[in-house]
């Protein structure tokens, strides 16, 4: 490599560094009842494909908390929204597990234990079938559980992929998409 050459890719490799630092946040909102709302807002990591730092912020139209998420760096498939049966709501972020949170106040801060693991008896999924919680649909997956919605990239969707540069994750609402299989818990 020539001293030019060398020169030219130093020159490109700061520029690549500093668009990266001047990077755009994306959010995708989830409206719940009342005035609350549970916002993830993402920003994307350097790198050539779609990794993220992730935050979660909820409001209960008074207050607001917000939390940082895993990092996502290629195995993020979704986060669900789910409200337990106690009143908790919970994100569960597949592989990585679960996590409660509160409105009225706003707080990650949850007393209830709450259970993320798949339910394993056809008895428990089909007693599920049918039943709802506040207009919400009984988890097919999870005991206790009634779907909300999920935050997703909008590229795991086949029919808003061409949207991915404007808006790279969404939420979609649970008549909008009947809720999905999370990878198990590990």
């Amino acid at each position: 490599m020539t001293l030019r050459e060398l020169r030219i890719f130093i020159c490109s490799f700061g520029a690549l560094l500093a668009l990266s630092a001047c990077s755009s946040e994306y959010a995708a909102i989830a409206n719940l009842p009342g005035r609350a709302t549970v916002t993830m807002s993402v920003t994307p990591m350097f790198g050539f494909h779609s990794d993220w730092n992730r935050e979660l912020t909820i409001g209960d139209g008074d207050s607001t908390a917000s939390i940082d998420l895993f990092k996502d760096t290629g195995w993020w498939c979704g986060s669900d929204v789910y409200l337990h049966k106690s009143g908790t709501y919970v994100v569960h972020e597949g592989q990585i597990g679960c996590f409660g949170f509160t409105l009225d106040p706003s707080s990650f801060d949850v007393r209830t234990s709450i259970s993320c693991i798949k339910a394993t008896d056809i008895a428990t999924r089909l007693s599920a079938e049918g039943s709802k919680f506040r207009g919400y649909p009984a988890s097919k997956f999870y005991s206790g559980l009634f779907y909300v919605g999920r935050f997703v990239e909008t590229g795991r969707v086949p029919e808003l992929r061409e949207a991915r540069s404007e808006t790279p994750i969404f939420f979609q609402t649970h008549e909008q998409q009947a809720e999905p299989e999370l990878p198990e818990i590990l």
